[in-house]
This record gives structure tokens, C-alpha cells and sequence, in this order.
């Protein structure tokens, strides 16, 4: 039940977080976009500066993942229980 549980807050923080990322991601195209189309074009410093606006997703989308993991290991260790003891 609480495996159950985590598995769909992980997933349901990591689903929010690829949204609300794909919101922001037209204004941080353009800024690349625009970045690069300038006389001193630098890639690596566009990209940069769109991985910085980005940050504020790692800690999140990192979060719903761990969760995930931690309540699929709890899923599986359960299973192995069961099948030890051999009862369904």
C-alpha cells in the first residue's frame, strides 16, 4: 500500500515537473535562439545560461525519480517475501 503509494507521488512530481519545464521552454528557445544568432555567438554560454533558468526542475524531477525507485523496491522485496513464505 505504501509502495503503491510513493511509486504515484514520484510519478506524479516527475509528470508535473516535465509539464511545467515544457511550459517555460518556448521563451528559453528564443533566448537561445537569439543568443546564437548574435555577432559573438557562444554556444556553450547559451547553454548555460538555459541550464541555469532550468535548475529549479533538478531537485524535483531528481525527487519523483527517487521516489519511484524507493516504492518499486518496496514492490519488489514484498513480492520476495511472499514467495518465500509461499503464500499468493
Amino acid at each position: 500500500m505504501i509502495a503503491g503509494l510513493l511509486y504515484v507521488i514520484g510519478l506524479i512530481a516527475a509528470l508535473v515537473t516535465v509539464a511545467m519545464v515544457g511550459y517555460s521552454a518556448p521563451p528559453l528557445v528564443q533566448a537561445v535562439m537569439t543568443a546564437l544568432d548574435g555577432p559573438n555567438a557562444n554556444l556553450f554560454v547559451a547553454l548555460g545560461d538555459a541550464a541555469r533558468a532550468l535548475s529549479w526542475a533538478l531537485g524535483p524531477f531528481v525527487g519523483g525519480i527517487v521516489l519511484m525507485g524507493l516504492g518499486r523496491i518496496i514492490m519488489l522485496l514484498g513480492a520476495i517475501n511472499r514467495a518465500l513464505r509461499g503464500t499468493a
